[in-house]
């Protein structure tokens, strides 16, 4: 799936291609009109310049005539003029030369040309002077090769200009198609922005604006770019999350008001004994369930604390050895059908700690190992140095934990469905218990089989200067 970045990418590509491709042609377009109007200019140049010529043959012509007839010195210097102009206007033509059959056609104008006025001058100088027949024969030619001079121009004028008219036709098309293409381009890019970027963003709006109100919103499909889809993805498991914190919390509210009952109606039945005959075993009830109340409301107080990150930690340097010993003895008269091994070294190991809540980790995973094994067994407590840390580890031969429930374990309030309603809990021991671990710089990890037991590992990192 093409991510938002290369859907830009595309769009831009995909419009600067049609740009670059209008561009081109159109560039191609301006120089062949400019190459046809330049050949429309020379062409038009070289029609002025046979004109001329030819005018000026007839011109030369007739002040030959004319000075034959008065030999007045006015038509000598006029006959010198159309001279000058002869040879100007074969220099303005072969500057505008367009074609081999033109510069072919303007050779044989000059050489006749030349000619002519060879002749004249022959005929001039002799005395008395020769009447005009040989220059007569060669300006008569001259005239009609300037006169085909003039068609060839016109004929390649003609053609320049039709190709001018065809190339701005074909100019036209092509603006109206790439300014046509352009639009079409233009409209697909917003089509597919509009699809794959602002209706998701409008469904997550949509399903943000529900949850804010308190509702309930359907899964939204995973469509658009790759970024969001992969947003709605993690929308759809926040929501998902929290569809099931809400039947976790009624679950929870369910399971205190049956947890609280139960030390309640102890209490009741304990404390109506003792009005009739106080015995110490009485006592040793209420104190029992006093305590459990007080581990499940302590245990509140400290998610409650988790939860707004005011969980205070006092830090000093402990011996960790001797913190698994002490919740290890302080277990072991707990059941008379578990057996408590322990693998410690012999030297103290040193860690920086909040020893409060680092007890109140090994205490819960203790008892869990303890309170999970129903049918009793041997529960491992090992603290090994690591390189990079120290690791505690607490192994149990109880029930063990389905795997697609080891993700969600350190959930607030999660408990096992096999043990829902069994074994006394709220679920929110091993929660407290990894942020205790986490705020301390650590992890808290777990490894299970269902049928075979549990070990949740306590990851830690060692004091820098070891005593």
């Amino acid at each position: 799936m093409m991510s938002l970045r290369g859907q830009w990418v595309a769009s831009a590509t995909v419009l600067g291609g049609l740009v670059l491709l209008a561009a081109a042609a159109l560039a191609n377009i301006t120089t062949d009109m400019e190459r046809s109007s330049n050949r429309l200019w020379q062409a038009s140049e070289s029609v002025r310049a046979a004109e001329e010529l030819e005018v000026a043959l007839l011109l030369h012509s007739r002040d030959r005539r004319l000075l034959d007839l008065t030999g007045e010195e006015v038509h000598a210097s006029a006959l010198r003029n159309r001279e000058a102009q002869l040879q100007r206007w074969l220099g303005e033509a072969r500057l505008h030369l367009s074609g081999e059959d033109e510069a072919a056609l303007l050779a044989q104008l000059e050489s006749e040309v030349t000619a002519y006025l060879k002749a004249m001058r022959q005929e001039m100088e002799r005395q008395p002077p020769t009447p005009l027949e040989k220059s007569k024969a060669s300006i008569e030619r001259s005239v009609g090769l300037a006169e085909r001079l003039v068609d060839l121009n016109v004929t390649d004028a003609r053609t320049a200009l039709e190709e001018v008219q065809r190339l701005n036709r074909a100019a036209d098309v092509f603006g109206l198609l790439s300014v046509g293409l352009l639009l079409a381009g233009a409209a697909g890019v917003l089509w597919g922005f509009q699809r794959r970027v602002y209706l998701p963003l409008q469904d997550i709006g949509h399903a943000l604006a529900s949850f804010q109100l308190g509702g309930t919103h359907p899964p939204l499909p995973q469509r658009g770019t790759a970024e969001l889809r992969d947003l709605v993805g993690h929308f759809n498991d926040m929501a998902a999350r929290l569809a099931r914190q809400r039947e976790t919390q009624l679950a929870f509210l369910a399971a205190v008001a049956h947890d609280l009952r139960n030390p309640l109606t102890a209490l009741r039945l304990a404390v109506s004994s003792s009005r009739r005959e106080p015995s110490p075993r009485a006592m040793e009830v209420v104190r029992r369930q006093v305590d459990r109340l007080e581990r499940m409301v302590e245990d509140l107080l400290d998610t409650a604390r988790v939860e707004a990150g005011q969980l205070e930690l006092r830090m000093d340097e402990h011996d960790l050895a001797e913190l698994v010993r002490e919740s290890v003895e302080l277990h072991r008269p707990v059941s008379q059908q578990h057996t408590l091994e322990t693998h410690l070294p012999d030297a103290p190991v040193y860690l920086a700690c909040d020893a409060t809540r680092i007890t109140q980790v090994l205490n819960n995973l203790i008892g869990n190992a303890i309170k999970y094994s129903p049918e009793g067994g041997v529960v491992k407590v090992a603290l090994e140095r690591e390189r990079d840390g120290l690791g505690v580890s607490v192994t149990d031969s109880g029930i063990g934990i389905p795997e697609s429930e080891l993700r969600s374990i350190f959930e607030p309030f999660r408990r096992s469905t096999r043990t829902r309603g069994v074994i006394a809990g709220v679920g929110l021991g091993l929660s407290v218990a990894r942020r205790i671990i986490e705020a301390h710089g650590g992890r808290l990890e777990v490894t299970s089989r269902e049928g075979h037991g549990s070990t949740f590992r306590v990851w830690l990192r060692a004091s820098p200067p070891e005593r």
